[in-house]
């Protein structure tokens, strides 16, 4: 398995064929403030996302900030804090997901009185290549990635052991929710989301919720989140032009094909599938994944009764239970 692991790929082999990382693998940095590691990004051959973990201490919080160009999803795996969305700080636990526009003020806290560390899973899309320069892994003056620094960062990268993330289904703050608002409200200024509730879907062979899609409001971010059967395989697959990163959240004797192989996915193991890069899951288990892919994968969404002639459905959410 060595040879699949991305700290030891580059991003054209990365790019061409998958790796396998994990959400405490990676080559940190400070981004606004916060450590941050990087997960799926250029440098490891994405070009459409990217897919970082931030790490907020106890009483720590982030700079004020907005993208212009880019989406950012915030997905809490654990602890409590909160993100200034929609102009007011809104409380995020695990299996919440706070989606921002383009455009739009955001930031992140820890309250002091917390204690342990806040962790999110965080989508920027587009990349925004300005946040890795500063680390020297971005060459502003010939608009390149740095690979061999990116490459040295890797193999010396420190790995951390994050807890197994306890995603729970959450309907408080009403006023915030995306399931009670519209969908142009949202485009315009965020919702907060849940992992569990979205839009029923089965298009690779198991039951699963769209979340993060146009016919929720977002624009390149896109969010899907299964929760199988014991004993299921879905769909070999491919996208023919969204990066995707997929997240073993909750894995009991669960597997990801990538590579052109099947290895053993545990909690917080990620198959980096850019592009045209073949992948797919099976368990036997109780198993929660879910997929960050940029733009929304309109390959699975033709097919369904949400997509007509370019036009997109706002689908009623449901619930998406499972067996623990």
């Amino acid at each position: 398995m060595e040879g699949l692991l991305a700290r030891y790929r580059s991003a054209e082999q990365v790019r061409s064929g998958g790796a396998l990382g994990n959400l405490g693998e990676g080559v940190e940095i400070t981004v606004h403030g916060i450590s941050t590691r990087l997960i799926a990004w250029p440098g490891t051959g994405y070009q459409t996302e990217a897919v970082h973990v931030l790490t907020v201490a106890a009483g720590e919080e982030s700079e004020r900030y907005r993208y212009d160009l880019a989406e950012e999803a915030l997905l809490c795996h654990s602890g409590t804090g909160v993100v200034w969305l929609r102009g007011r700080w809104v409380t995020v636990r695990p299996g919440d997901l706070a989606y921002v526009p383009e455009g739009v003020e955001r930031a992140v806290r820890n309250p002091a009185a917390a204690g342990e560390p806040l962790v999110l899973v965080s989508q920027v899309t587009p990349p925004q290549f300005d946040l890795y320069a500063q680390a020297g892994f971005y060459n502003v003056e010939h608009a390149v990635m740095n690979e061999r620094a990116i490459a040295k960062a890797a193999l010396n990268a420190e790995a951390v052991e994050l807890p197994v993330p306890a995603l729970a289904f959450h309907d408080d703050q009403p006023e915030v929710r995306s399931w009670l608002l519209e969908r142009d409200d949202i485009r315009g200024r965020g919702a907060l989301f849940n992992v569990f509730m979205g839009a029923p879907f089965t298009g690779i062979g198991l039951p699963m919720r769209l979340i993060l899609w146009p016919g929720a409001g977002s624009r390149t971010a896109g969010f899907n989140f299964a929760a199988p059967e014991p004993g299921t395989t879905d769909r070999i697959h491919t996208h023919p032009v969204s990066d995707e990163c997929l997240v073993m959240w909750l894995g009991g004797s669960a597997e990801f094909y990538i590579g052109g192989v099947w290895v053993p996915a545990s909690a917080n193991d990620v198959a980096l599938a850019p592009c045209g890069v073949v992948h797919g899951h099976r368990s036997e288990g109780v198993t929660l994944f879910g997929g960050y892919a940029s733009p929304p994968q309109l390959d699975l969404l033709m097919p369904t009764d949400y997509y007509q002639a370019g036009a997109f459905t706002a689908a009623s959410p449901t619930q998406l239970e499972y067996g623990r």
